[in-house]
């Protein structure tokens, strides 16, 4: 879908903080962590400064990879979230892929998802990777909706993958040349 609703796309503030946890608990219900690795028991400074570590490589959890967390705003409010893996590791490179987004659900529908996915290939395209690996839930249609838009093409190799629980994860491939 094009929107004609342009999005700021930046990294987590220290001002998004009840905006941030409001989307979080917001897509809770959709199984979906707008704040990855958030705790209640950190400071919000201290997540703001991790998450940025972590896209400069100062900053990797065990098991994950170095990545970067983006917020969409529209007039001031923040609208969905990008996640940017510059690399894959095991896990990534079966089911979670190069890029993790959400669009919290009142602003579903307007394009945002889109937009994020392509500030993502940009941004992975600078960082040189040529083809971003973005898998998404067989089920979520607007996803996959998404992920075709920005050029995306099925696995030819491995077109599905199965989560524990038995949710199927659809693979797709999409060239970052044109971003």
């Amino acid at each position: 879908m094009e929107s004609t609703k342009k999005l700021l796309i930046r990294e987590l503030s220290q001002a998004d903080e009840q905006q941030a946890l409001a989307a979080h608990h917001a897509l809770l219900d959709d199984d979906f962590d707008f704040l990855p690795t958030w705790s209640a028991r950190q400071s919000w400074s201290g997540y703001v400064q991790r998450m940025s570590e972590g896209r400069s490589g100062e900053f990797i959890p065990e098991g994950w990879v170095r990545s970067g967390l983006f917020v969409g705003v529209h007039e001031g409010k923040l609208v969905g979230r990008i996640s940017v893996r510059y690399e894959l590791n095991d896990f990534l490179s079966e089911v979670g892929g190069h890029l993790g987004y959400g669009v919290v659900p009142e602003f579903r529908g307007q394009g945002f998802a889109t937009q994020l996915c392509e500030f993502a290939l940009t941004e992975l395209r600078f960082h040189g990777v040529r083809s971003a690996l973005v898998t998404c839930d067989e089920q979520n249609v607007a996803s996959q909706a998404t992920i075709i838009a920005c050029g995306g093409q099925a696995d030819e190799n491995r077109p599905t993958v199965y989560e524990t629980g038995g949710n199927t994860k659809l693979r797709y491939w999409i060239s970052t040349a044109r971003y």
